[in-house]
């Protein structure tokens, strides 16, 4: 019971930290889209990537060592500390040595200079790494979720604020430097550990052997998630990839906002049942009910709204609306293997996921550079829609029936039970469709401003969803039907009490 406990405790901050995290990113980044535009946002993708690709080199697959690991003593975090610092610098000069290059090749020379200035962001990285992984490790995202959430709401302030003032995209590129400035006081604030100034080979040592297949298997899922980035980048420029970026932010904001908080929880805590067949086939089972259950909606939801919500943005924005719907299908199904990663490396099969990683990213680049060759002539809203396609085939056909077949597997999961826990969130996305769907056929409000569309599109949906939920869904309904109890006790004791 106390285990028990203390995932739910774990999973509870960890939601904190998304739920506001992602709520304050989402409304400061549609504002900064209204107020900025696909070009800014496309200049600042390129850039991002480029910083993301070095920063990747920092982990080394050490992150994900340090927490699966069980007699970690304080000589490990020592040298990957000192290991991250020594790389950090080093990277800073590999990144101002190739940003002219990285953005001719994007069509973007703005991008160079940005480049130049996020470098920043590398050293800032591998001041944070430890820090971040031993509150990880402790699952203490009490603290996480205060760092966070603290981080988001001032970067987005400076962002609104200088691009009211009319800085462009260097509005973006300090939203995102004061960010990691400010979650990187807050971490060392938060954290008691301090490093040491000493250095052990033989204690990094211990670490390489589970890290160089897990950074592997890192950079094919950074290869596979940052190709379609990179392809419209290189075929089509920076106002292409700020369109399909935009929409895709929006995707990977519900499946972050509902997902990757037990992502972020699964990891620890496979590794702290890893030995107990039952109890890893239990929470593999739990987290994939409590995923399917909060992202399969949403999803539905958002796919369904995608052509009032870009309206709503503005019209330099609609070209990116069947991308956003399409996308938010290849969600769909990437949100079924979300949890194989985390499994497989606390079961120290790292090498096998390196092995399905790789290969994910490596039949994913050949749609995507068959896609943006035969789009390379078409006009801007079929490149991005072609680039979508080639991830959605990708999704369909490889990654969902791969990484579920392997989930299956290691977790010892039975058909029917993974068909059982996720069957509750399937009826709910399609009842939110098809009301979504009825509203819209109807044509009530279709002559009236966008945004009274999209929030009467919006309710309707959630109208519809939420019972279906409730009705087909046992513990779904006794969570909800738990709340309001509470929320009325408390009406009732405040009402007392005045």
């Amino acid at each position: 019971m106390a285990k028990q406990k203390s995932l739910l405790n774990a999973l509870k901050w960890s939601y904190s930290a998304t739920w506001g995290e992602r709520a304050f990113s989402a409304l400061f980044t549609f504002v900064l889209a209204a107020l900025l535009g696909p070009r800014d946002f496309g200049v600042i993708s390129i850039a991002l990537v480029y910083i993301g690709f070095l920063q990747m080199f920092l982990d080394q697959g050490l992150v994900a060592a340090l927490i699966q690991r069980k007699d970690l003593e304080q000589e490990h975090l020592d040298a990957v500390f000192w290991v991250d610092m020594t790389l950090s610098f080093f990277l800073v000069g590999v990144s101002f040595l190739l940003s002219r290059w990285w953005g001719q090749v994007n069509h973007a020379p703005q991008a160079a200079v940005v480049i130049s200035v996020l470098s920043l962001c590398i050293p800032i990285e591998g001041l944070a790494i430890v820090q971040k992984t031993l509150l990880t490790k402790e699952m203490d995202f009490k603290s996480l979720s205060i760092r966070s959430n603290c981080s988001v709401l001032v970067s987005g302030v400076v962002g609104i604020g200088m691009a009211y003032m009319g800085y462009g995209v260097w509005s973006l590129v300090a939203q995102q430097i004061v960010r990691d400035l400010t979650a990187l006081a807050l971490l060392w604030t938060l954290s008691h550990w301090r490093p040491r100034f000493e250095f052990s080979w033989k204690h990094l040592k211990d670490l390489t052997s589970f890290s160089t297949h897990n950074f592997v298997a890192q950079l094919g899922i950074f290869a596979d998630g940052s190709a379609g980035t990179v392809l419209l980048g290189l075929f089509f420029g920076p106002v292409a990839v700020g369109l399909y970026r935009f929409a895709d932010r929006l995707m990977n904001t519900v499946i972050v906002t509902a997902t990757s908080s037990i992502q972020w929880v699964s990891l620890p805590e496979f590794s702290r049942v890893q030995d107990d067949p039952a109890e890893l086939r239990k929470s593999a089972l739990t987290f994939i009910r409590l995923s399917s259950t909060l992202t399969l909606p949403g999803l539905a939801g958002l796919a369904a709204v995608s052509g009032p919500l870009m309206v709503t943005m503005g019209p330099m924005w609609v070209p990116a609306a069947n991308v956003l719907r399409l996308l938010c299908f290849v969600g769909m199904f990437i949100i079924f293997a979300y949890f194989t990663g985390p499994l497989l490396q606390a079961l120290h099969k790292v090498r096998l996921l390196a092995i399905v990683e790789w290969a994910r990213a490596i039949v994913g680049f050949i749609f995507l550079l068959t896609a943006g060759i035969i789009a390379s002539h078409a006009p801007v809203a079929s490149q991005i829609m072609a680039i979508a396609i080639a991830r959605f085939l990708t999704a369909a056909l490889l990654v969902t029936p791969v990484f579920v077949y392997l989930l299956m597997r290691y977790a010892d999961i039975p058909f029917r039970e993974l068909l059982a826990a996720v069957l509750p969130s399937l009826l709910t996305s399609s009842g939110v469709t098809l009301a979504v769907f009825l509203f819209q056929m109807s044509g009530w409000f279709s002559g009236g401003k966008p945004v009274i569309l999209l929030a009467s599109e919006v309710v309707i949906g959630c109208a519809a969803g939420l019972p279906i939920l409730l009705l087909v869904d046992s513990q779904a309904r006794k969570l909800i039907l738990g709340l309001v109890r509470r929320v009325l006790d408390y009406s009732s004791f405040a009402k007392t009490v005045a």
